[in-house]
């Protein structure tokens, strides 16, 4: 009888050490994946890139059924501030300081002001040489669109104009007159209106380095005295000791053997 219930105790004994082994595999495997997910996203920047990407573009944030969000493109393109090479240009600029090896790098106060002096000077420089390029220029249908608008405001203030005089406004022949006075100078028109909406989108700059100076000192920051892998050190370390615990399971006082107690 003795001899039965030693080799059942043994049997036990193998099972509950096999159950143990089990488990502390499964939460080592757990950690290190749950780690691995951390680490992913503090070092997530793609989703910062793309935010700016379409904040360049000037597209528009919808939610929509769901409440699931997506970037749209801005339905009136005359909107839009920078060309398409602009942004691209820029883009490439900001892939340049946003980064994960800028995430984990190590920088003094000092550095940091350097680097954002730096970053600001490159933009200025930029748009200072290829502002031509740089900003989306007004296409002829845009102009013509534009002139159009301005045709029929004209009229409509001549109109009340000799309405105000008492004069009877003849709406064929004042629109009549007024494309004959532009045809004269047309292309002098398409041109004002080309360099005005320059002017106008120029203004737009101040605001645009203002926002990408925001993200890229951001990003920066967390480069501060390397603080982001010191982050990823310290959840490392913590990881490894959970991971390390021995596993206790509760057995009997004196050990799975009842007759070894004292």
């Amino acid at each position: 009888m003795e001899e039965n219930n030693y080799e059942e105790m043994m049997n036990q004994a193998a099972i509950t050490d096999s159950t143990q082994k089990n488990a502390a595999e499964t939460m080592r495997y757990y950690l290190e994946e749950q780690e691995k997910g951390i680490v992913n996203v503090q070092l997530e920047v793609d989703s910062i890139k793309s935010d700016i990407y379409h904040l360049l573009r000037q597209d528009v944030y919808e939610v929509g059924e769901g409440g699931v969000g997506d970037w749209k493109e801005i339905k009136d393109s005359k909107q839009r501030t920078l060309s398409d090479w602009g942004v691209d240009r820029i883009m490439q600029i900001i892939h340049f300081y946003v980064n994960k090896n800028t995430l984990l790098s190590n920088f003094s106060e000092d550095q940091i002001n350097r680097i954002m002096l730096k970053f600001v000077k490159e933009l200025n420089d930029l748009v200072l040489l290829k502002y031509q390029t740089l900003f989306k220029q007004t296409n002829f249908e845009e102009c013509k669109e534009i002139i159009l608008n301005r045709i029929d405001e004209h009229k409509k203030m001549k109109m009340f104009s000799m309405e105000i005089l008492g004069k009877i406004a003849d709406e064929k022949k004042i629109h009549k007159d007024l494309l004959e006075e532009m045809e004269r100078n047309l292309e002098k028109e398409m041109n004002k209106v080309r360099e005005e909406q320059r002017k106008e989108k120029l203004r737009e700059y101040g605001l645009i380095i203002a926002q990408l100076e925001v993200m890229v000192y951001s990003t920066l920051n967390r480069a501060f005295r390397g603080e982001e892998r010191g982050s990823i050190r310290r959840h490392t370390t913590i990881s490894e000791l959970i991971g390390n615990r021995p596993s206790q399971s509760p057995q009997k006082q004196g050990g799975i053997f009842p007759w070894s107690k004292s």
